[in-house]
């Protein structure tokens, strides 16, 4: 049914009645008369609407949907034949008051409480939902208010406001799975925010440190107590998060190997352990000589300051600790590593930078990529061959160059032969006088 109603109020105070398509003199009695005046007379007074009954719930009640705030009576008209079809198809959704602001709280709350998301993306979700999301006309709208320009016009004000790429498409990814969430529970009809135009993020090629560069770091990093945590990382590729949470019962000296089986991050004021994010990342990592030598030796510090602590040893069973047995903080290790960088004067690049320089020193010794990939704990060869395309493309050379000069060519020989006697030719010629 279509109606027109509006926000006036009579002398009482109380709110007028809405007026239908076709009302009865007790509904027009009851309408506001500038609304009844303009129904008459073509004129602009009001907003329109409509009501859909939908039949009734399983506790016999009926369900009704209403829908105002439409212009014109042709709008009301066209969306109420809409609403139908939907009804019809078992497709439609009531509207909802739920803000997407509220949502999202209440959205993050129900994955918190199902375990399915880690403490560090939690937060990471709380921060940009706090700072961008919440804010913004976006999180002000109701969710089933919310359409693909008001998204597209959210994402040109972050760009606006010069938020960078990468942060851009992190934002907005909160933004598409809460809305997915929505869509599942059948708030919503679509997700709006699908397929939206997002920047594009400009990736830089890693430019490793040369072999030397890499062995004067290693050779200052070890006059520190802590010089056997970069000889590992150096030679593994494994990430921060996977060094700090490596524990002694996943190192195997005998074997020459370890496991990567949990990590440990900064998450706001507090460090959290987490597993590895994903099943790839769960892995046995074999040692070389090097990296053998380094725990070895460190195992035997960490002894030594063990006996020499005493009570007051924390004894946590972490590799890599402070002197007193305490689990390292993230962010130790890594201002620890800028200044060890600075100190020898190597070119800038973060503590993330030795994971990629193991990965280059792999492909420069000719390793495939498939085991480059599997020692990394990538989920695919296809991530690898994105992050080091350019260092690819130099060992595929290479090894197309070695594979070439295994086959002897005769043909070869002879053009080889015949350049060498016509160039000792010319030379006796330019010798001889005129």
């Amino acid at each position: 049914m279509i109606y027109s109603r509006c926000s006036c109020r009579d002398d009482s105070g109380r709110a007028y009645g809405n007026l239908p398509e076709n009302p009865t003199p007790a509904q027009i009695s009851k309408a506001c008369p500038a609304l009844v005046e303009a129904r008459e007379s073509g004129g602009k007074h009001g907003k329109w609407g409509f009501y859909l009954s939908r039949g009734f719930d399983a506790s016999g009640k009926r369900r009704q949907t209403r829908v105002a705030n439409f212009e014109t009576k042709r709008a009301a008209q066209s969306a109420l034949a809409k609403a139908r079809t939907l009804h019809d198809q078992g497709e439609f959704v009531e509207t909802s008051r739920v803000r997407f602001a509220d949502w999202l709280d209440e959205w993050l709350d129900a994955r918190e409480q199902r375990g399915d998301i880690k403490r560090t993306t939690l937060d990471n979700y709380r921060r940009y939902v706090d700072a961008d999301i919440k804010p913004s006309a976006l999180g002000r709208l109701r969710l089933t208010d919310i359409k693909r320009p008001d998204v597209r016009r959210f994402v040109d004000g972050l760009n606006a406001a010069g938020r960078g790429a990468t942060t851009v498409r992190r934002i907005v990814a909160v933004v598409q799975g809460a809305l997915t969430a929505a869509l599942r529970d059948d708030i919503i009809a679509s997700n709006p925010a699908r397929g939206v135009r997002l920047p594009t993020v400009e990736t830089h090629e890693f430019e490793p440190w040369s072999p030397v560069q890499v062995g004067a770091f290693l050779d200052h990093a070890a006059t520190h107590r802590l010089g056997a945590l970069f000889e590992v990382a150096v030679m593994t590729g494994l990430r921060r998060a996977e060094l700090l949470g490596l524990r002694w019962s996943d190192v195997d000296l005998a074997r020459r190997e370890l496991t990567v089986r949990s990590t440990r991050v900064q998450a706001r004021s507090a460090i959290v352990e987490n597993s590895p994010k994903t099943s790839a990342g769960r892995r046995v990592v074999q040692l070389d000589d090097a990296a053998v030598g380094a725990l070895v030796a460190w195992q035997i510090t960490q002894s030594s300051e063990r006996a020499e602590w005493d009570a007051a040893w924390a004894g946590t069973p972490y590799v890599f600790t402070y002197e007193n047995g305490e689990p390292l903080r993230p962010q130790y290790v890594t201002r620890l590593f800028d200044a060890m960088r600075r100190d020898v004067g190597l070119p800038e690049m973060t503590l993330h930078g030795l994971r990629h320089m193991h990965a280059s020193l792999l492909l420069a010794s000719g390793a495939d990529i498939a085991l480059v990939s599997k020692r990394l704990g990538h989920s695919s060869i296809s991530v690898t061959s994105d992050i080091y395309t350019h260092l690819i493309s130099d060992a595929a050379r290479r090894a197309a160059e070695s594979a070439s000069a295994l086959v002897p060519r005769a043909s070869a020989q002879r053009v080889h032969n015949e350049r060498s006697e016509a160039e000792t030719t010319e030379a006796r010629n330019l010798a001889s006088p005129a």
